[in-house]
């Protein structure tokens, strides 16, 4: 039961993500402006609830990610996403090989 549930849960996040991408793509100018004031509020308070599950514990490692022997350090995947997906616009394509190349685009601490 928990596969199906699973499945119907994952497909209506998708359908529902491909509705909106079919609306910013294809309606007219009034839909899209009605679109932007109901659904920003929505992805902003989404963002917010999956970011606030992914706060640093007290040891500075992610509470979400990673087993309960050992959580995997701050930022996790979900920061670096959010960051590369709010935050970085039309960043030049950085390498996509080698262990640590997902968090090449953050910036440097220098």
């Amino acid at each position: 039961m928990n596969e199906v549930l699973a499945s119907t849960l994952r497909n209506a996040v998708y359908e529902r993500l491909d509705y909106l991408d079919r609306l910013v793509n294809e309606a007219d100018l009034p839909s899209r402006a009605s679109l932007a004031d109901s659904e920003i509020a929505r992805m902003t308070a989404a963002w917010r609830n999956l970011l606030a599950k992914h706060e640093p514990d007290y040891r500075g490692r992610c509470r979400e990610c990673g087993g309960w022997r050992r959580r995997r350090p701050h930022p996790c995947s979900v920061w670096t996403t959010a960051h590369k997906n709010l935050i970085v616009i039309d960043s030049p394509k950085t390498p996509s090989t080698g262990r640590h190349a997902a968090a090449s685009y953050l910036p440097s601490a220098g």
